[in-house]
């Protein structure tokens, strides 16, 4: 195995240790969520009573201490001393967003109608046809990847739970979310295990481990952008330390009887976190807490059932309420078609037997900062560098602007990926980390998602 694969490898154990599957904070032997890191400042302990995220997930805090114990790699670009951002954060390594060329098209596999593509150094990989035949093209398309990440995933898995047996505990994880996870879902983790050649329960495993994430979502349009159009961002801070950048993918699925949608995610992702879909909708999830709490359809699998069935706000919202849920996660959810195509957002806190939706400029406990036509989701000082920025910048937003509003003071050392939606063009902008930086630190890839789905590259 490469020094680079060991290395990254040894993170994953680290990072994974004592959590348990399929939600996010572990507690304490007193009961009481993990403290957060000392990026957020407002222990969970003096987090007043309120639907919306105050704290880390243990995983997100682990990562940030450890890189902030670590020797920072040289940041070759600075902040530029005119530059909106300065005074925004206190972060060294703040910098503004920048966009990469625009570059050819480049195929580089087909398995039928599917094929996977590079543009620049980014790959997106194309699906299309029945939930069986996805299956089987991610498999055969992205097979190598997959094989790895699901040998990485057991290994996690069975240091993690030392004290109990993982195959048991992840199986009854499976068994309890089955009956709500949706039959096609199930034809695409077949298909996937099919063209791998791993068994049915070992693809249900990597698609149900953990995703533990705490992060940042915002939605601005209206009065708040500098022409009116919405515009949605998207920040996964997670163990961008571990290396995963080598899996990245932007996933281009088109089901046959259901919306088509791209999905910001990894080799052999089913699941959605980061997504928009060609209704125009765009949905980020951020992580909350709830040990052991499977009784209901796994989050990712509820983003993306969101992102193929919603054709408007509404029907997200039904989706959403209608749904058996699993753990506490929290949502920014947007659709330029709302309100007679001004757009629209929301914010979601969602549990297994509660659910509360924040509307634009409703205030709450710990988002005591609303804008008109906007919707913030974030926590601690996180937030508050983000409403910053926000009323800085009100009514100018651009995506430059907004791809800016992500860099580091938002977006934590752990930033994995980031992610820039303008649902009305159905455009977006995505950014990867490496082990070295984050990924608002690097470059954006533009993508048009129409262009990507009626323009094949040529052979």
């Amino acid at each position: 195995m490469h020094t680079r694969n060991l290395f990254s490898l040894f993170l994953l154990m680290l990072l994974f240790f004592g959590l348990c599957l399929g939600c996010s904070p572990q507690k304490s032997e007193q009961g009481s969520p993990s403290e957060p890191a000392a990026e957020d400042t407002q222990p969970a302990a003096q987090a007043p009573a309120s639907p919306v995220p105050g704290v880390l997930s243990e995983t997100a805090a682990k990562t940030e201490a450890k890189l902030n114990a670590a020797e920072e790699s040289a940041v070759e670009r600075t902040l530029p001393p005119d530059h909106w951002l300065v005074g925004t954060s206190d972060e060294k390594d703040m910098l503004p967003a920048v966009i990469a060329p625009e570059a050819p098209r480049k195929l580089l596999a087909e398995h039928g109608p599917a094929y996977l593509e590079q543009i620049g150094t980014t790959r997106v990989l194309h699906l299309k046809g029945s939930y069986y035949d996805m299956g089987v093209q991610h498999g055969t398309l992205m097979k190598n990847e997959i094989l790895e990440g699901a040998k990485q995933v057991k290994i996690i898995g069975t240091l993690a739970w030392k004290e109990k047996d993982y195959s048991v505990t992840i199986r009854e994880a499976w068994e309890r979310t089955s009956p709500f996870i949706p039959q096609g879902i199930k034809d695409e983790i077949r298909g996937m295990a099919e063209a791998t050649g791993l068994t049915e329960e070992e693809v249900q495993d990597f698609t149900i481990f953990p995703e533990l994430f705490h992060c940042s979502g915002f939605a601005f349009w209206g009065k708040a952008t500098a022409d009116g159009a919405l515009l949605h961002g998207r920040v996964l801070d997670y163990m961008r330390d571990a290396g995963l950048d080598k899996y990245a993918l932007v996933i281009i699925q088109e089901p046959d009887g259901a919306n088509a949608f791209v999905n910001v995610g990894y080799s052999g992702t089913i699941g959605s976190v980061t997504g928009m879909s060609t209704k125009r909708i765009a949905i980020g999830e951020m992580g909350g807490k709830g040990e052991g709490e499977w009784d209901g359809m796994p989050m990712t699998i509820l983003v993306r059932l969101c992102l193929e069935q919603a054709e408007t706000l509404d029907d997200v919202r039904r989706i959403m309420l209608e749904t058996p849920r699993t753990c506490q996660y929290y949502y920014c959810v947007s659709d330029s078609k709302a309100d007679e195509g001004r757009g629209s957002a929301f914010g979601v806190a969602a549990e297994p037997d509660t659910i509360t939706f924040v509307a634009p400029n409703e205030k709450q406990d710990l988002l005591p900062r609303p804008f008109e036509d906007a919707v913030l989701m974030s926590a601690g000082n996180r937030y508050m560098c983000l409403a910053d920025r926000v009323e800085k910048m009100y009514g100018q937003i651009t995506p430059q602007i907004a791809l800016d509003m992500m860099a580091r003071g938002v977006a934590m050392k752990s930033n994995m990926h980031d992610a820039l939606f303008k649902p009305a063009t159905l455009e977006l902008w995505v950014a990867n980390s490496t082990v070295e930086q984050p990924a608002c630190n690097l470059p954006y890839t533009h993508y048009d998602l129409n262009a990507l789905i009626s323009e094949r590259p040529a052979s």
